[in-house]
């Protein structure tokens, strides 16, 4: 199924409604500061971006003195330039594949990073991934326009169930059903690239060539849903994607 770029974006303008005032848009990007990312931005992602450049969703409110604590998806997340609060997660790059393979989109309370796969040869963003500090990863969506629908459908579903009028119970109601969308998933057992090299799917073949033989592979293919894989590697790992973010890949690979 195709998702309608002008139909997620009209849902996406809804939210700061339905919600009551509990969904925040940021402003929209501007191409120029699109242009000069280290990733080509299509023009269906521009769309979306040009209209809204993130998502903050209110999950808590202090009963004492009002703060809130929400989540943000934020697209000009600066993960993407290498720096976070004045640190420095290049790690965090390299662990996804490396600078201009990828672009995050949200960093969770759960210490999850989210982001789009980017093809770097044809520039296509493709499905979205979130990874931990582990050898753990799950495919999430197949595009960033799906994961904008689920997100407007979880915030949808929060605001019948809890209401609006309570931050907090619309924070519960709103983690629940966001949790369910990414934990509804189908593991996905990897295969050593050693095994795959002379296999009779090209894809598998093509995937595997230039990879060192304790390389792990994950054929994704089957799943329509959220998938997840874990690499049993000893250390950490580096991902790639190939194929359109449809075959996942992970070299073994000890952080330096």
């Amino acid at each position: 199924m195709t998702t309608d770029v002008s139909a997620v974006v009209a849902a996406v303008r809804q939210l700061p409604e339905i919600s009551g005032g509990l969904v925040a848009l940021e402003a929209g990007i501007e191409d120029a500061r699109m242009d000069s990312w280290p990733v080509p931005v299509p023009e269906e992602i521009r769309t979306v971006f040009r209209s809204v450049g993130g998502i903050r969703i209110t999950v808590s409110r202090s009963v004492v003195n009002g703060a809130t604590s929400s989540e943000l998806l934020d697209f000009t997340e600066s993960f993407n330039n290498g720096d976070h609060q004045g640190y420095d997660v290049t790690w965090y790059l390299d662990h996804a594949g490396g600078a201009g393979s990828h672009w995050f989109v949200h960093l969770d309370h759960g210490d999850g990073h989210t982001y789009v796969d980017v093809d770097r040869e044809t520039g296509a963003w493709g499905p979205v991934f979130r990874f931990w500090d582990a050898t753990d990863t799950r495919r999430l969506a197949l595009s960033l326009l799906d994961w904008l629908r689920e997100l407007g459908e979880c915030v949808q579903q929060a605001a019948t169930e809890a209401g609006t009028e309570d931050a907090n119970a619309f924070g519960r109601a709103f983690t629940d059903r966001w949790l369910e969308c990414a934990e509804g998933s189908v593991s996905v057992v990897p295969v050593r690239v050693a095994d795959v090299r002379a296999a009779d799917d090209p894809v598998l073949r093509e995937a595997a060539a230039g990879l060192p033989d304790d390389a792990l592979l994950a054929d994704l293919r089957p799943v329509v849903g959220v998938a997840e894989v874990i690499f049993d590697h000893p250390v950490s790992c580096r991902y790639a994607r190939r194929h359109g973010g449809a075959v996942l890949t992970a070299v073994p690979w000890d952080g330096e």
